[in-house]
């Protein structure tokens, strides 16, 4: 599909559902320049119910010719929280495609993530439903401190935080992990750990991206569009609780 061909489709598929934040069209902002790349990236965050639709789109850089025309080879949609009426809307994004479970990448075919793919011409088309990896036990407690123990810690490097963060937040989902990742991020910056919050809709921990977001070094494009993509994913978060 062409790119206008996928926004197009985008439009249809969601028209009428409320957009949450406004949409990250990375060629349209100057403070993604730096960020180099052979593609173009959107991002787009539909609300409703308890739920949100992430969508994201990429798309070929072109050097002549009108941008629309680029040929989009990703069409992906990140289903977090609980609408059926948002994941009916998801996978209307699929219909016609030719079945492509082989597209999907190898590393991510043991994440427990329940996917939809499809191929339309050269272009990708999943649907990602993220709540079907919920951890559905609690850990016992000696095993949960085991685990939370580096979090807690204040000399862990970045390092050892990242994959603490991973191992705690796969093995378990509950108000004390939230808790937990929330203290950390409050203390010391981690990616991880705000890509997981964010996730879970914990829009406490927006408080903290954004100071992470302010004391960015300048040209650091890379985790500029990393934080910002986070942060309008808690603004859509947010949304879902102020009336409409």
């Amino acid at each position: 599909m062409r790119l206008h061909e996928a926004q197009k489709l985008l439009d249809r598929c969601f028209s009428g559902t409320r957009e949450g934040a406004p949409r990250l069209h990375e060629p349209s902002d100057s403070r993604f320049a730096g960020r180099g790349g052979a593609v173009w990236l959107e991002y787009r965050w539909y609300v409703r119910e308890r739920g949100m639709a992430e969508v994201f789109l990429k798309w070929d850089r072109v050097t002549s010719g009108s941008p629309t025309a680029a040929e989009a080879t990703v069409l992906r949609t990140h289903l977090l929280g609980q609408s059926q009426m948002l994941a009916q809307r998801a996978l209307r994004t699929v219909e016609g495609g030719t079945p492509a479970p082989e597209r999907v990448l190898d590393v991510l075919r043991s994440d427990g993530i329940r996917r939809e793919c499809v191929a339309k011409g050269r272009t990708t088309v999943t649907v990602e439903h993220w709540e079907s990896t919920r951890p559905t036990a609690l850990l016992d407690v000696a095993r949960f401190e085991e685990l939370a123990a580096p979090l807690e810690a204040e000399e862990s490097t970045p390092e050892s935080r990242h994959e603490a963060v991973q191992r705690l937040a796969a093995a378990e989902r509950s108000p004390r992990v939230a808790d937990v990742l929330l203290r950390m991020v409050a203390r010391k910056p981690s990616l991880m750990a705000l890509r997981i919050l964010s996730e879970w809709g914990e829009v406490k921990a927006r408080e903290f991206l954004q100071r992470d977001l302010a004391a960015l070094t300048p040209g650091n494009a890379a985790d500029l569009w990393a934080l910002t993509a986070l942060d309008r994913r808690f603004e859509a978060w947010e949304a879902l609780a102020r009336p409409v």
